[in-house]
């Protein structure tokens, strides 16, 4: 029997933006995608949700509560194949970790290319997460980790005089030259260069 809440019955309904899943809802997809009367993708767009949130409602990634009926297995990866989920790989990581030792891209130029987060880069370069990768690539050592950093006065005037050269030194080659966290060197010329206010 199709109530009005099944991806049958919602094939005619309009899709509501922002539409929300239901105990009742996952039920029914979880037995209607089982017995191949749609798919996730059709149902999604019938529900006017995410095809992602249908297909973790389904594989029990979410709604671990719904048990009746339980969650379908998920359908094994094609050999060889990369999870379509996993944005990096190891090749990747280890490319990125080469970049950024070389000084030639930062943490957010790195997330932009691969489409990721700035933190997962940074987990992924500094080796708290990929350390798989650590056998083909190091990861890169952190400079400066936590606290304050002191930089002493020929750092600064150092740091000053690279940022005024035509055209700037890149911060990353700076705080490589002078073996200071990236941060640590943009957060010196910041408040080195900034405009003073009267007193």
């Amino acid at each position: 029997m199709t109530t009005p809440s099944s991806p049958a019955a919602c094939a005619s309904v309009p899709a509501r933006p922002g539409r929300r899943l239901t105990a009742q809802l996952v039920a029914e997809l979880r037995r209607d995608v089982g017995a191949q009367r749609t798919t996730i993708h059709r149902a999604a767009a019938a529900l006017g949700v995410r095809w992602r949130t249908v297909e973790s409602a389904v594989y029990g990634f979410t709604w671990r509560s719904v048990t009746d009926p339980p969650p379908l297995a998920a359908p094994p990866p094609k050999p060889g194949a990369p999870d379509p989920r996993e944005r990096l790989t190891v090749p990747v990581v280890a490319n990125m970790r080469r970049q950024y030792r070389a000084g030639v891209v930062s943490y957010g130029g790195l997330a932009r290319r691969y489409n990721v987060s700035e933190s997962a880069v940074r987990s992924a370069v500094l080796g708290h997460s990929w350390r798989r990768v650590d056998a083909l690539e190091a990861p890169v050592a952190q400079a400066a980790v936590g606290g304050s950093t002191v930089v002493s006065e020929a750092d600064e005037r150092a740091i000053v005089a690279a940022r005024r050269q035509n055209p700037p030194v890149p911060y990353r080659q700076i705080a490589a030259e002078l073996g200071h966290d990236v941060a640590v060197v943009h957060r010196a010329h910041r408040r080195l260069t900034a405009p003073r206010t009267g007193s």
